[in-house]
């Protein structure tokens, strides 16, 4: 084998690996990604130290979390009512569970025209629409239970 095909091959070898570490990071990002999870913790850490403006964002980025939208890895994320309709209802049920202990029910964050909103489209009534309709699931699943 002469010079130049070393130096191909060589040149090969490195580009497969280099093609490789890629993927695996590529990879791993994306395992990142699937394994963030909503922190209601934080949320109603804010709630009772009366952070709302806080709360609201903490609020919007577990929305997203639960839609599988992480925040970290993507360009700013606008909701619209087709992403509210697809809203797991136990992540629903919990946030507007936290928002209404921790305000003493002054506060339902289903009904709450969030400061986040402005940019978007009103969400109010998408969110006040699928707290419902979870609502509804919930009563059928107890009854299908009894």
């Amino acid at each position: 084998m002469g010079h130049q095909e070393k130096v191909i091959v060589a040149l090969g070898v490195i580009a497969s690996i280099t093609s490789l570490v890629i993927g695996m990071a590529r990879t791993a990002t994306l395992s990142e990604k699937i394994q963030v999870k909503p922190d209601y913790e934080r949320l109603a850490n804010l709630l009772a130290a009366k952070q709302y403006s806080k709360a609201e964002l903490q609020t919007y980025r577990m929305m997203l979390l639960a839609l599988g939208k992480n925040p970290k890895y993507s360009d700013p994320i606008q909701l619209n009512s087709k992403d509210i309709a697809q809203l797991p209802c136990e992540d629903l049920r919990k946030m507007e569970n936290i928002w209404y202990r921790y305000t003493q029910g002054k506060i339902h964050f289903k009904n709450k025209n969030m400061s986040w909103q402005n940019d978007q489209h009103n969400l109010t009534y998408a969110i006040s629409y699928r707290s419902n309709i979870c609502k509804i699931e919930d009563n059928k699943n107890s009854n299908l239970k009894n």
